[in-house]
């Protein structure tokens, strides 16, 4: 791959696209979330899907390594920075969410509405 073209896709991948890969239901879930050796910081998880989620942090990540995000009372979930507008990420899960899982974070936080597509 040329020096160009491997730039234009390591362009891409931070950039925010519109492939969805299942529905996503509007939250607003406090979460922590961190980068492997670094500490812990606070996020906002504005929306969550089987597949992923979108949150507001207003720390800066990398976005070169994957991150671990958790939500109050659940396990640390492996993601990966798939892109970044300013102070929003927009994260895949390693291994997408159970179905039962998402069910149960619906139940738990009431105030989810399905977002738009």
């Amino acid at each position: 791959m040329s020096g160009k073209s491997n730039q234009r896709a390591l362009d891409k991948k931070f950039k925010r696209g519109d492939h969805r890969i299942s529905t996503r239901a509007g939250v607003e879930i406090s979460a922590e979330v961190r980068e492997p050796g670094l500490g812990r910081i606070e996020a906002m998880v504005i929306d969550l899907s089987l597949s992923g989620f979108r949150m507001r942090c207003m720390t800066r990540l990398t976005g070169e390594k994957n991150i671990f995000m958790t939500l109050p009372s659940f396990a640390a979930i492996e993601s990966k920075i798939c892109w970044i507008e300013g102070d929003f990420f927009g994260c895949e899960f390693v291994q997408p969410l159970h179905p039962a899982v998402f069910d149960h974070i619906v139940s738990r936080y009431p105030t989810l509405k399905v977002a738009e597509a």
